[in-house]
């Protein structure tokens, strides 16, 4: 009893470490004194920050085993932030999303005194949310195109790489997918090592 007690703990821990590393987290990422990584600064808080984990990041959650952005921080942008009426799915994740620019790790890349949002990313908010009114004026009909909705948010709107950009899949994309099949494969997994055993 004892030692398939000591297979099981063994292969729940190799499968846990699987997971880790499927997802792309090393364990040592939680040891990492981000101090020590000047090229990491957080360029948008005018007092030199640096990326750390953060926990309780209720609307920008992917960001918190890397972060820029204090849970109070958060808080205070989405509480107060008005509602968007009529808000598809897609419409919510990419608000979300860009609203959580300041959380990014990444910022150092694309924080030059503005936040330098890519093109495609403000093409696709805006075609996702034209729809959406915001104190009974339709964003559609407020703004021409996604440059003008960004521009009137104070972003700088540009072409390249160095810029913030979207990524589908920290709202139920490929990696979620994966994650969530891991997951259902999980007990086959044990159940076919106990059997080889």
């Amino acid at each position: 009893m004892v030692s398939s007690l000591r297979i099981n703990s063994a292969v729940i821990i190799f499968l846990f470490e699987l997971l880790l590393l499927h997802r792309g987290i090393a364990a040592e990422d939680n040891i990492v004194d981000y101090h020590e990584r000047k090229g990491q600064t957080c360029t948008y808080f005018e007092e030199e920050r640096f990326a750390a984990p953060e926990v309780g990041l209720v609307n920008c959650s992917w960001y918190v085993q890397k972060s820029c952005c204090k849970r109070t921080e958060v808080t205070s942008v989405f509480s107060s932030m008005l509602p968007l009426f009529g808000a598809t799915e897609a419409c919510k994740n990419r608000m979300n999303y860009l609203m959580c620019y300041f959380c990014s790790p990444e910022q150092h890349r694309w924080y030059k005194g503005k936040v330098h949002v890519c093109h495609e990313f403000c093409a696709s908010v805006y075609q996702n949310c034209k729809d959406a009114s915001h104190d009974g004026l339709r964003i559609g009909e407020t703004y021409q195109n996604g440059s003008s909705f960004c521009e009137a948010q104070n972003f700088e709107v540009v072409e390249g790489t160095s810029c913030f950009k979207f990524d589908p899949t920290v709202f139920g994309g490929t990696e979620s997918t994966n994650y969530i099949s891991f997951l259902l494969l999980l007990p086959i997994t044990v159940c076919v090592l106990m059997a080889s055993r």
